[in-house]
């Protein structure tokens, strides 16, 4: 009985049962039949352990437990109670200090109890004591599986991912319990990185596992699905949607194809909709349809997602998509000029969907419009009536339908039906084309009172479309004297407006720069007069400079103080299209002869759109020698005086109802007394935003940017040069700010203001660029700087008799400054009510701006 005993105890050495992870462990009633999965136990006569039969002599002088005790011990560890086994075998070895407890007993308490306190600390989440209750494994051992998820369990609530990747990738690779594998594989695919899953993919003996087993090649899916599912996001993340694409194509991941679809769905909708439909063919998930549907929409496949919605499984939740599709076919049709069925599918939009409802009035109100405009380009204004009054059911196009139906009443002959809408449309919103509606329907019902009586009530521009009719097109244009010649009892404010003038100004300039070169200093004193025949004005007049720039340092330059005048005459016309036109001579009296000048501007604007040519001879300002030339100081020769002769062209594009796009380009030569002849070639580009705002006939700003490029830099004071700045590249861009106050008041303001960036490239030039051969270069050099532009003007009726002006000139950049101060006086005989743009004094040192149409 003892041997027998002995011998099970043997089989149950080092016996661990394991349960999963985190419960109590479990152990068969008998601890015989516990066995150790870790080791092989020999089972046997045990090999120098003693004579196995009892010792007589040695009972005497040894004594051991009794038996029952012992066995005591393996019963509480076949009952999971190892801190109590432990106990008791450490009291038995108390009690009998010479007994050494068999082999097998102790490592079947030591390992229960470690395994207890394993499970312990598990329990209580002390992933720190579970890690270091664990003892070391070798790297090409397997613990057991309750070890195993143990350490599983306890890397990762520590939060270590290199433990935790070593962890996995080892024990992967050495384990081979398909149970056990698959589990692991299973979670490695939850816990791990993208680098790691890529190593556990690469794993040759995990892919030979998997290949043998189901449950693992199952686990080994998870570890490939997430790791393609890293390299998705990071993809996308990334922006290479292309790569994203071809990782879910791979994956037949239909979740992920579908994220795939929508990833792509603004830039390749025709994409996206290959994608959607085939995660759905592989039973992808719902989102996939309404992907499909989308994408379908993007691309007017209206087909396609028709299907899509019918092939749902529930079609009637799909409500909103159902909607669209409608609203997208009835898009489709309303271009295709089928506005009938438009109508139709914008109404059975808003059905399906109500929150549509907005956008499908708006479509179907359209819709009618659009109808409506074709039936009055074909001259059938009944029927177009009849369907701007169907679209004058839909709120969008209330308004809009009831002055289409308004206008082709009028066109019927209806004119009191016409002024009836017309004026309830004036009076809810007094604007002009409800304005313009309700004066002709008026004149010809004869209503004009009642109109006149609604627009001292309401305001608005009525009154004008009232008092001159015939003559409103050209008073909002500005083309005063057509209103005046066309109206001449309509037009109240311009009363005065074609009287004769006569004016006296003076100017002052102050240039800096070095002196008696390019530093200019002086004052112009002009004298003109003016009378206007219909719609043409004439003026004639003289100027007087007295300009001094301060005797040079240089040798080589006089001193060139100079009293020059300039006789001139101008005509300018309005109408649909302007012309004006100015004749005179440079200054005469100079050292330099002086030589004819003009200029000649034709300008037309219609709806917005404008254009204007001009061809020019234009003496340059830029310094005394520019302008008047000197004599050099050597020689006595005479150079200067450089007059530019070119043409140029500008245009304005509106963009909407606010911007609008400006451009222009201009080529000129210049020319003067014994100097060298050079050309300018110049662009500018500009866009504004037009601010509406009371006050104001216009306020505009935007971005603009300016070139020109001269073949020559003779911007110097040698023979030869011209002495005005000449760079062989000016760059300026920058902002710019506009306004003009309405016009036909007591005074008007006009102010232009600039701040920009400049570049400037300047070659080194000749001494004198008339002469051929070696000769010294002077100059040269690039330069960039901040620059700001302000020019204001001014005019004030002080009486009905004389008008005030003054005009602020200032430029200031990283070259030089220039500040130029007007004052004028007019006196109109007979008086003036309102001013106009003409009123203000122009200003006499700048040539580009003696002539506007």
């Amino acid at each position: 009985m003892i041997l027998l005993r002995r011998l099970l105890r043997a089989a149950a050495v080092g016996a661990v049962i394991t349960m999963p992870f985190g419960s109590v462990m479990t152990a068969a009633a008998e601890p015989a039949l516990a066995v150790k999965a870790e080791s092989v136990v020999t089972i046997g006569i045990p090999k120098g352990e003693g004579p196995d039969a009892p010792d007589i002599t040695a009972e005497d002088t040894y004594t051991r437990p009794d038996p029952a005790a012992v066995q005591a011990v393996w019963d509480l560890g076949a009952a999971n109670a190892w801190n109590s086994a432990e106990s008791q075998l450490i009291s038995l070895q108390a009690a009998y200090p010479d007994w050494h407890p068999p082999r097998d007993l102790s490592a079947y308490v030591a390992n229960g109890a470690l395994d207890q306190r394993i499970a312990d600390a598990v329990d209580r989440h002390d992933w720190a004591a579970v890690l270091e209750a664990l003892p070391d494994v070798g790297s090409d051992a397997c613990e057991s599986p309750f070890r195993l998820f143990a350490r599983a369990d306890a890397l990762e609530g520590i939060g270590e991912p290199v433990a935790l990747d070593v962890f996995y990738i080892r024990t992967l690779a050495v384990c081979d319990t398909p149970d056990t594998v698959a589990t692991l594989a299973a979670r490695a695919a939850s816990v791990l990185g993208m680098d790691s899953l890529a190593v556990l993919r690469d794993s040759v003996p995990l892919q030979r596992r998997a290949a043998a087993d189901p449950g693992i090649n199952a686990a080994y899916a998870k570890i490939l699905q997430a790791e393609i599912r890293f390299r998705f996001d990071a993809a996308l993340a990334s922006g290479d949607a292309g790569a994203a694409v071809s990782l879910a194509e791979t994956s037949k991941d239909p979740s992920l194809i579908t994220e795939a679809g929508w990833a792509v769905l603004e830039t390749d909708a025709p994409g996206a909709a290959s994608l959607f439909a085939r995660a759905l063919a592989e039973n992808g998930p719902e989102d996939a349809r309404r992907g499909l549907v989308l994408a379908s929409l993007a691309t007017d496949d209206l087909g396609a997602a028709r299907a899509a919605v019918a092939q749902a499984p529930d079609p009637a939740s799909l409500a909103e998509l159902s909607g669209r599709i409608d609203l997208a076919d009835a898009r489709l049709h309303r271009e295709s000029g089928d506005w009938r069925t438009a109508v139709t599918l914008a109404n059975r939009a808003a059905s399906f969907f109500p929150a549509l409802d907005a956008d499908a009035q708006a479509l179907a109100g359209g819709a009618l419009m659009d109808a409506a405009a074709q039936e009055t380009d074909a001259r059938n204004d009944t029927a177009a009536r009849a369907l701007a009054l169907e679209a004058s059911t839909y709120p969008p196009t209330r308004r809009a339908g009831r002055m289409r139906a308004a206008w082709s009443d009028l066109q019927l002959g209806n004119a009191d039906a016409a002024a009836s809408v017309f004026s309830q449309l004036y009076v809810e919103t007094p604007e002009a084309e409800s304005a313009e509606g309700y004066a002709l329907a008026a004149k010809r019902s004869g209503g004009m009172g009642t109109a006149e009586a609604l627009a001292r009530t309401v305001g608005g521009p009525l009154g004008a479309r009232l008092t001159a009719l015939n003559a409103s097109a050209a008073f909002e244009q500005g083309s005063y004297l057509t209103a005046k010649s066309l109206a001449p009892d309509s037009f109240a404010p311009l009363e005065g407006i074609d009287s004769s003038w006569y004016r006296q100004a003076v100017s002052v300039r102050s240039q800096s720069g070095t002196i008696g070169q390019n530093r200019l200093s002086g004052f112009a004193a002009t004298t003109s007069a003016g009378l206007v025949r219909g719609r043409s004005r004439y003026e004639a007049g003289v100027s007087v400079y007295s300009l001094d720039p301060g005797r040079s340092a240089l040798p080589a330059i006089t001193a060139s103080s100079e009293t020059v005048a300039m006789p001139y005459v101008a005509w300018s016309r309005e109408g649909e299209t302007r012309v004006a036109a100015r004749l005179g001579v440079s200054p005469m009296n100079a050292d330099v002869d002086p030589a004819l000048i003009g200029e000649i501007a034709v300008a037309r604007e219609d709806a917005g759109r404008a254009i204007e040519a001009r061809a020019f001879a234009r003496p340059k300002t830029d310094s005394a020698l520019a302008f008047v030339g000197q004599k050099g100081a050597v020689t006595g020769e005479a150079f200067g005086r450089v007059i530019e002769t070119g043409a140029a062209l500008h245009g304005r594009l509106p963009v909407g109802d606010r911007y609008a796009l400006q451009a222009g380009v201009e080529a000129t030569r210049l020319e003067g007394e014994n100097t060298a002849d050079n050309t300018r070639f110049a662009v500018d580009v500009s866009a504004n935003r037009n601010f509406v705002r009371k006050g104001f006939a216009y306020l505009v700003s935007g971005p603009f940017y300016q070139f020109q490029s001269y073949d020559e830099n003779t911007n110097f004071f040698t023979p030869g040069h011209g002495g005005y700045f000449s760079p062989q590249a000016f760059h300026r861009a920058g902002l710019s700010l506009n306004a003009q106050t309405d016009p036909l008041k007591s005074w008007i303001l006009k102010a232009d203001l600039a701040l920009a960036q400049e570049w400037v490239e300047e070659d080194a030039a000749l001494t004198d660029p008339r002469l051929r051969g070696p000769q010294p270069f002077i100059g040269g050099g690039d330069s960039s700087g901040i620059a700001g532009a302000l020019d204001l003007a001014v005019a004030r009726r002080i009486s009905p008799e004389v008008i005030f002006s003054a005009n602020l000139s200032a430029i200031q950049s990283e070259a030089y400054e220039d500040v130029r101060l007007g004052l004028a006086l007019t006196w109109v005989p007979g008086g003036r009510d309102g001013l106009v743009r003409t009123d203000l004094p122009s200003d006499p040192f700048n040539p580009n701006a003696w002539n506007q149409p």
